[in-house]
């Protein structure tokens, strides 16, 4: 938790100049919602993990279209693969993992690729967010009314839980690789006002450093180990909305 709280720290430090100091000109409100998360190199090839997130945020006019945001965010990601190589096509058998033994053409038994994998991470996240509004940039209905959002964010693990074929691995996976301290993300997201001072949100947010490295320990300088892609969807109220 000590790595947090400098997180905390530094990231108070650097939105301080931007958003001002004077308490009265604050905003605040809270977000929720659902999360579809995956892993890199988790071979689901999607979002397979579905969770939720809570945060509570205050912000700040920077312009008259614009805002900064900071944040305090728990927030759920990780990855679910189920693949059962014998009804990966629709239901029919993959007669590619037969092998033929011998001359007698009776194939082997399947090669055995069935996989039950899960991995919970639970996390707090810091963000700092840049917002802006859509109706100086574009005059279509319902598309003036959009705000943007772009930023960056620091996380850290606070809990977490790895499954393979029922088998409880955390401690095992935890000693093989182990967790970096803390990430950085990148964020970009959409909001559409439902009524005064309700949005609704869509987020994609992208790690930019692992957060744990590869198991086999191989590493390039694009790929450095496991990366977590999330995209959020919830509802977020802002207090003394404008």
């Amino acid at each position: 938790m000590g790595e947090l709280v400098r997180i905390v720290f530094l990231v108070f430090l650097l939105a301080g100049p931007a958003i001002g100091l004077s308490a009265q000109d604050f905003r605040g409100g809270f977000r929720a919602g659902l999360t579809a998360s995956e892993v890199s190199g988790d071979d689901a090839g999607g979002p397979d993990r579905l969770g939720w997130f809570a945060a509570v945020f205050t912000n700040r006019d920077v312009g008259e279209h614009s805002r900064m945001q900071l944040e305090v965010m728990y927030t759920q990601k990780g990855s679910r693969v189920i693949r059962d190589p014998h009804n990966d096509n629709n239901g029919q058998e993959v007669t590619a993992l037969f092998r033929v033994a011998g001359d007698n053409g009776v194939p082997e038994p399947p090669v055995d690729e069935y996989r039950d994998y899960r991995l919970n991470l639970h996390y707090v996240e810091v963000p700092l967010l840049f917002k802006f509004d859509f109706s100086p940039m574009i005059s279509l209905p319902y598309a003036d009314r959009l705000t943007g959002e772009i930023g960056l964010s620091g996380s850290t693990v606070v809990g977490h839980y790895e499954e393979n074929r029922g088998k409880d691995i955390t401690d095992l996976m935890a000693d093989r690789q182990p967790f970096y301290a803390a990430e950085l993300n990148l964020i970009a997201g959409l909001y559409y006002p439902l009524r005064e001072g309700l949005d609704f949100q869509l987020r994609f947010t992208q790690g930019v450093t692992p957060f744990r490295p590869h198991q086999g320990g191989s590493t390039t300088w694009y790929n450095r180990g496991q990366y977590n892609t999330v995209w959020s969807f919830g509802l977020s109220y802002t207090f003394f909305a404008r």
